[in-house]
């Protein structure tokens, strides 16, 4: 049997309230960055988890660009 720390209410419009003591656990939640997955695995249960959005700071620099030219001289070949 499942561990249960909360339990919430489905509100109108089919929404939802994270329970108090379920965002006491996981301090690192927050409003402003956090996303909430949600799925259903092979027994039919739902399962949610948080993770942080990715922004484009995260996503800057992962991809490296061997190529020695700049913008400027990527365009200026363009009209050669």
């Amino acid at each position: 049997m499942d561990n249960i720390i909360a339990t919430t209410t489905l509100y109108k419009n089919y929404q939802l309230a994270i329970p108090k003591a379920i965002r006491n656990k996981l301090t690192d939640l927050t409003i402003e960055d956090t996303i909430i997955d949600w799925s259903i695995n092979e027994n039919n249960e739902i399962v949610i988890k948080p993770r942080k959005k990715v922004s484009l700071d995260d996503v800057l620099g992962i991809i490296e660009d061997d190529d020695p030219r700049d913008a400027v001289e990527l365009k200026r070949s363009l009209y050669k």
